[in-house]
């Protein structure tokens, strides 16, 4: 009888080891679908998070990517024809890119590049001034014969005043009005009377890269004279309603570019080459300007 109790024990605890060894088993097989189960929750969590910031940094780099700004003008590239020995300015006009509420403008944001890669030509930053920032539109006049020559159009809108340039030389005077109070580091100077033996140019623009131009004021002929000592760009608003004392050029705004040429620059005439004009605003991708000239074909030629 007590052998058989013995046996009975041992089975018993035979039985109940193998039972809690499966409950073990179970245990750590239930901890490990948890485990499994959380860790393919977090993953997937990851998952939407790293594709939902890859789709933000790709809709980014789209913005990024696009040109702010697209030429809205005809390229104008002025020489002394026929002679063609010298070059005097480039102008063209640019608007924001459809899509585009506003471009900043500034020449401390905005990079400006000018490259004659056959005439050894590499021009960085020319970018200088801008018109879109007089304070005080209403005080740019010049006097001409005795009269004052108004060199903007005004536009009252919602208690702010525009202004805008339709003729680039209107740009080309009120740029010098504005620098003009310093003449002889101005990188332009303007007079409407010409030098003579008599009277002949000061020391200081004897070296410059000098052209004319006319303008019709009150039914009369006036001719300008123009000294360029430095090779440089500015910008100044033609039409749309850009606004004062702000470098912004908003949606539906047009602003003129022209790059005057120094001596330096001015001695070389660009023909039978391609010439590349680079801006970079503060938003966007550059905008470039690749034109072939092939000859001038007077004194302001259309080269794009």
């Amino acid at each position: 009888m007590g052998k058989l109790k013995k046996v009975v024990q041992s089975y018993n605890r035979l039985v109940r080891r193998k039972g809690l060894a499966g409950l073990d088993t179970a245990i750590i097989l239930i901890a490990f679908i948890i485990t499994a189960s959380v860790l393919a929750f977090v993953a997937i969590n990851m998952g939407l998070f790293v594709t939902q910031k890859a789709k933000t940094t790709i809709n980014k780099g789209e913005e990024t990517a696009s040109t702010a700004l697209t030429v809205s003008s005809s390229v104008l590239y002025a020489v002394n024809y026929p002679t063609n020995s010298k070059s005097y300015w480039i102008y063209f006009t640019v608007s924001p890119t459809s899509g585009v509420s506003s471009v900043e403008l500034d020449p401390a944001t905005t990079g400006l590049s000018f490259v004659a890669t056959q005439e050894g030509l590499t021009l960085s930053n020319i970018y200088k001034y801008t018109l879109l920032t007089v304070p005080n539109p209403g005080t740019l006049y010049s006097t001409v014969s005795g009269s004052y020559l108004t060199l903007q159009n005004n536009v009252s809108s919602g208690g702010n005043t525009y202004v805008y340039y339709p003729n680039p030389y209107y740009a080309l005077l009120a740029l010098n009005e504005t620098l003009g109070k310093n003449m002889k580091n101005s990188p332009i100077y303007i007079n409407y009377t010409a030098y003579t033996v008599q009277s002949p140019e000061p020391v200081w623009l004897k070296h410059d890269n000098n052209f004319t131009f006319t303008l019709t004021i009150n039914g009369n002929t006036v001719k300008y004279y123009v000294f360029v000592n430095q090779t440089f760009a500015f910008s100044f608003p033609v039409a749309g309603d850009p606004l004062v004392g702000s470098a912004i050029a908003p949606a539906g705004s047009t602003i003129g570019f022209m790059i005057l040429f120094g001596p330096n620059v001015g001695s070389h005439i660009f023909e039978y080459q391609t010439i590349n004009i680079q801006i970079t605003p503060n938003i966007g991708s550059p905008l470039t300007l690749s034109e072939y000239i092939y000859q001038p074909e007077g004194s302001v030629t259309s080269i794009g």
